[in-house]
């Protein structure tokens, strides 16, 4: 399973599919979450071979139409990838979330960054 595909699956059911990497589709209906790679640890073994599993820091964004939705979603969205998450070897909050405000589509939103190891097979 790669990243993505766990992270649909995961994520997914929290707001009707409507969960996308990188970017908000045109059209899209809200709420919904985009999620996207933003780098990660690369260790490398001094034998000169790689890790069994990759780590991924993963920047969540949820977005919704008042406040109190988009912070609602944002902690479920925590919740599924610590508590919920069985296809990552682990996974850790990187700091509390950011709150955010799209002007002009008037929309409110979260943002925040997870460290997630998982065997891509």
């Amino acid at each position: 399973m790669t990243i993505e595909s766990a992270l649909f699956e995961l994520l997914g059911a929290l707001v009707g599919k409507r969960c996308y990497p990188d970017i908000t589709p045109s059209g899209a209906d809200f709420p919904l979450i985009v999620y996207q790679a933003v780098g990660g640890e690369s260790p490398e073994f001094l034998e000169r071979r790689l890790p069994d599993c990759e780590h991924y820091r993963i920047q969540v964004h949820c977005w919704a139409k008042t406040r109190l939705q988009a912070s609602s979603l944002a902690l479920q969205v925590r919740q599924q990838i610590i508590e919920h998450g069985m296809s990552f070897v682990s996974a850790k909050t990187l700091g509390q979330r950011i709150a955010l405000y799209e002007e002009e589509l008037k929309l409110y939103g979260t943002r925040q960054d997870f460290g997630i190891w998982i065997k891509e097979r």
